[in-house]
């Protein structure tokens, strides 16, 4: 079966600004999983247009993807799941404010079928890291 383009056509940050806290962005010195100074938490970025370029190149599977369904949009599952630059790698960020995210069903499967198609998944919540396996 051939997949056009507009079959995996990317979805729409909408009022979704998880990446604003959970990822690092080196340019504006902020740390991971702190709220970014320019984030209005659920409405974005005040400072769109000249955002940092970490920030401007930066996309999670579910933006990317429409095939992800809703309830893996990170705001709503608070993780987001993003490649680390290697090939075959992805992380999956978790919200410290609810770590149980990670156990999630809909979480839980994203990453058994990352790990089936044969990537190494890592798991990030606050200060803690680890492969899972």
């Amino acid at each position: 079966m051939t997949t056009q383009a507009n079959d995996i056509a990317e979805h729409a940050c909408g009022a979704c600004t998880l990446c604003c806290k959970l990822m690092r962005v080196p340019e504006l010195d902020k740390p991971a999983a702190q709220w970014c100074a320019h984030c209005a938490p659920d409405a974005g970025c005040r400072v769109y247009a000249q955002r940092p370029e970490s920030c401007r190149g930066f996309r999670c599977l579910w933006l990317m993807d429409r095939r992800f369904p809703d309830a893996l949009r990170p705001d709503r599952c608070h993780a987001l799941v993003a490649t680390n630059g290697a090939a075959d790698d992805f992380v999956v960020h978790v919200d410290p404010e609810h770590p149980e995210a990670a156990e999630a069903p809909a979480v839980r499967s994203l990453i058994a079928a990352l790990q089936a198609s044969g990537r190494r998944v890592y798991r990030l919540c606050g200060d803690s890291a680890e492969l899972v396996g």
